[in-house]
């Protein structure tokens, strides 16, 4: 396997599973556009790859496809502490993959679901929420440019956490990070698995369901081993650590970080790219969500 590989998709059946054609998409991704060309707040026409991503985790509602992407461009000043100083070159970058993982599976399962390793390890004095947070958007990047999916899976290893990462994990910045994830990559989490859970693990499970809205909290489900996930994820899916035949999360990890190399010039943009809130025509339709100073409001879940 070659990084190209770390996303499979099935186009046809995502398609199919929305009863449209390639010809309805190219139809709606060229509305899309026409719509950007009018919005001189924002920085740029998103690509073909970004469209179709967007279209399909809004079920292909254009209204809700162009509130998603004005939030794209948009939530990266909203919420500075999310993006700023995360290009995946940058050394404190480079430096957290040795702590955390963030792995979206290459196979899909068979609903069309993207499965997510997400870990953290290592001395808690190396752990930043917000460096965390910035390696998971940087891999979501890469997601929209390269896959269509109808959901993902969380896959949480609680193995090698302690106390001391529990601490720097606040209500505050679970809300943060669920709002890019819902509000602007609109992933639509069908279940959170909870594994190896640590004697901290009921802490965690506590501030998760008091931070997320009860839908979404009640997809929770924790295992003690690794085997009782095999109950719900395909060992076809799963890589070795977790009883599956997909290659080591190591390897993963490897390709992952080839992947982001890969994709150092769109980085670079990003870094860059900066909406005009004295151009824009209309008042964002998500603006009231965001508040100001981390005050939010409940977050929906498809």
């Amino acid at each position: 396997m070659s990084s190209n590989d770390l996303l499979m998709n099935n186009r046809e059946k995502v398609l199919q599973a929305f009863e449209k054609t390639e010809k309805d998409l190219a139809e709606d991704v060229n509305i899309i556009k026409e719509w950007i060309k009018g919005q001189p707040h924002l920085p740029e026409v998103p690509s073909t790859s970004i469209i179709e991503s967007f279209l399909v985790t809004n079920k292909f509602s254009i209204e809700k496809t162009k509130n998603k992407l004005d939030m794209y461009y948009s939530i990266r000043t909203m919420i500075p502490e999310c993006f700023k100083n995360s290009h995946p070159n940058l050394p404190h970058m480079t430096e957290i993959t040795k702590y955390v993982q963030y792995i979206p599976l290459p196979k899909l399962t068979k609903d069309l679901f993207r499965v997510n390793i997400s870990k953290i390890s290592g001395n808690p004095k190396y752990f930043d929420v917000y460096n965390f947070f910035a390696h998971q958007i940087n891999i979501n990047e890469i997601r929209l440019h390269e896959e269509l999916i109808l959901g993902d899976v969380l896959l949480v290893d609680l193995k090698d956490v302690s106390l001391g990462h529990m601490v720097k994990v606040t209500p505050q910045h679970i809300k943060k990070a669920v709002l890019v994830l819902e509000k602007v990559f609109s992933n639509r989490i069908k279940q959170i698995h909870l594994v190896n859970p640590s004697a901290s693990v009921d802490m965690l499970v506590s501030v998760l369901k008091s931070t997320l809205k009860q839908k979404l909290a009640d997809r929770i489900q924790i295992h003690n081993t690794v085997e009782t996930l095999l109950n719900h994820i395909s060992s076809e899916i799963l890589p070795k650590e977790y009883g599956g035949t997909e290659r080591t999360v190591a390897e993963l990890q490897e390709l992952w970080k080839q992947k982001l190399q890969q994709y150092g010039d769109r980085f670079d943009k990003l870094e860059l790219l900066k909406v005009n809130e004295n151009l824009r025509p209309t008042p964002l339709h998500n603006d009231e969500v965001l508040g100001y100073y981390g005050n939010f409001k409940t977050i929906s879940v498809d």
